[in-house]
């Protein structure tokens, strides 16, 4: 069966390193899931923190809608 989530937001990273990088530097603690080498589910109700973490860390992301 499959699962369909709602109100959930994915980060994804130019490469797995990157990523692992990511997680070692705060990350981690807005993790709710790893759906594969490059991206992850993060927590959605906590957004604006991973921003201001990615934007500390020198990194700034595109925000989809879709």
């Amino acid at each position: 069966m499959p699962n369909l989530y709602a109100g959930v937001a994915i980060l994804e990273a130019v490469d797995s390193s990157t990523l692992d990088e990511l997680l070692a530097s705060g990350l981690a603690r807005y993790l709710v899931r790893r759906i594969g080498p490059t991206a992850l589910v993060v927590d959605h109700e906590r957004l604006a923190d991973v921003r201001k973490l990615l934007k500390r860390l020198g990194q700034t992301p595109r925000v989809t809608t879709e």
